[in-house]
């Protein structure tokens, strides 16, 4: 009888002692605003449990904040709300003029770009297939033997995208700050490979450019470093074709590329194009050209490409935060709607029961640090897509999972929270932030909006407190709360 006793309270001693440890909600938020890289941090937390429509976290949910690429989310869940996952985008070849007996083609061959976010990216390699050879074929089997005219780029379609007056010179030529196009050509990107040196600030040497026809002159002025991520960036100089590089690179490379953007993607396409068909012996007399004036000439399609389908656009957008795709959506909304981007969205959202008090739109990317949002905001917008889209099944797809794919796919590996967590990532200067869905250990859902401004850390160590914040919440029952 005593050792019964004895037994059952030690057992009750043990299971008190659980229940004490055992966290909650409260507990992990307390944990993380405890924290002193957050001291003069910026911190807005909302979540809610979508299985009890309990709200989870409320913290300084109402501010307005910088959200980095988790803005992304607008864009690609507007997109498919408004065109459907199946939708696709066109891009046409076309001729003015008439073709003799002879196989010339008095006039101008045209492509004429509806923007087309992905046309022949790398991304797509399996639908677009070697496009240009492609299209030297369908040029040939129109009866084409020699182009008495110029190759024009038609873009008028958007007419001339400008760069949003809110994004930093820091950006501009790098492979994340093109504004795209009504014609983009293989996302509008070109790769320098470096080789860089074996010791801390040794110099680097640039060993080739692809593709190596663009007539750069660039001015290397990256060093070598012990860090292992690129810390380089790409400035325009004072010519058209001038480029500096500053920066630091992982040392002990043999080959390491860093991703620059292409100004001009539609006289690129118009030159490539040219390229191919001198190559295939059809000769062009004029010149590249092109051209955001909408064209009056009559002109005749002999064919048209269409791009993947817009869900597995969305896909890579969220996967691989991809700006470029984002921007491009954003323009195809803001026609769609007939007014500007920013006011498409706030109606969108106003229609969808969501207050945009706080929301400031300077593009559809992320790109832009005069972009806000409230974690409330972008919560409602996410339980909105869940629960009422009906669209929400193929969204929930676009997001990166955690230990698995995209953006997250190095997060919470070998955690409770691996696969369980289904979110759109952002990170800038001073910005982490995180956007999604996560189950928790009763499987129940709760959708979240995470997003911090201004902390003293670096980006790194902001992402390893939100791991463990995600990884947290994914071990709590709240049936033993």
């Amino acid at each position: 009888m005593k050792k019964t006793i004895i037994f059952l309270l030690v057992s009750f001693i043990v299971l008190l002692s659980s229940a004490q440890h055992k966290k909650t909600y409260d507990n992990i938020l307390e944990e993380l605003l405890s924290n002193s890289a957050l001291k003069n941090a910026s911190l807005g937390i909302y979540a809610e449990n979508l299985n009890t429509g309990k709200v989870v976290f409320n913290h300084n949910s109402q501010a307005s904040l910088v959200p980095a690429s988790v803005f992304k989310i607008l864009p690609t869940s507007i997109a498919l709300e408004m065109f459907g996952p199946d939708h696709q985008f066109k891009t046409e070849l076309a001729y003015s003029g008439s073709i003799s007996t002879d196989g010339t083609l008095n006039g101008d061959l045209y492509i004429i770009g509806y923007c087309d976010p992905c046309l022949g990216s790398s991304n797509f390699s399996y639908h677009y297939g070697d496009l240009i050879s492609d299209w030297v074929n369908k040029i040939k089997a129109e009866g084409i033997k020699k182009i008495n005219g110029d190759i024009i780029a038609d873009a008028s379609y958007f007419d001339r995208i400008n760069i949003p007056d809110t994004w930093i010179w820091e950006d501009l030529a790098n492979y994340y700050g093109n504004p795209g196009s009504s014609l983009n050509y293989k996302d509008n990107l070109y790769y320098i490979h470096f080789k860089t040196g074996n010791t801390d600030g040794s110099p680097t040497t640039i060993t080739k450019i692809e593709p190596d026809d663009l007539n750069l002159n660039i001015d290397n002025r990256v060093t070598s470093s012990s860090t292992t991520w690129d810390e380089s960036f790409i400035f325009y100089g004072e010519g058209k074709n001038d480029r500096t590089i500053r920066g630091t690179l992982p040392w002990k490379k043999s080959d390491f590329s860093i991703k620059g953007s292409i100004p001009d993607p539609e006289l690129y396409i118009c030159k490539v194009l040219n390229g191919a068909l001198n190559t295939a012996g059809i000769s062009v007399s004029g010149e590249n050209k092109r051209t955001f004036d909408i064209v009056d000439t009559p002109r005749k399609v002999f064919h048209t490409v269409l791009s993947p389908k817009l869900l597995t656009i969305a896909e890579t957008t969220n996967l691989k935060s991809f700006n470029l795709y984002a921007e491009m959506l954003s323009f195809h909304i803001s026609k769609e709607a007939g007014k500007p981007y920013k006011d498409a969205v706030l109606s969108h959202l106003t229609s969808k029961g969501v207050n945009t008090d706080g929301l400031n739109i300077e593009d559809a990317c992320g790109l832009s640090h005069f972009n806000s949002i409230t974690a409330y905001q972008m919560t409602q917008l996410l339980k909105y897509m869940r629960q009422k889209s009906t669209y929400g099944d193929e969204f929930f797809s676009t997001l990166p999972v955690a230990g698995t794919s995209g953006t997250l796919s190095r997060y919470c590996i070998g955690t409770k929270a691996q696969n369980r967590l289904h979110a759109k990532s952002g990170s800038m200067t001073r910005v982490r932030a995180y956007g999604g869905y996560i189950l928790n250990s009763d499987g129940d859902e709760i959708v979240f909006c995470f997003i911090s401004n201004n902390y003293s850390c670096n980006n790194y160590g902001m992402r390893k407190m939100f791991e463990n914040f995600f990884i947290q919440i994914a071990e709590i029952s709240e049936k033993s709360e």
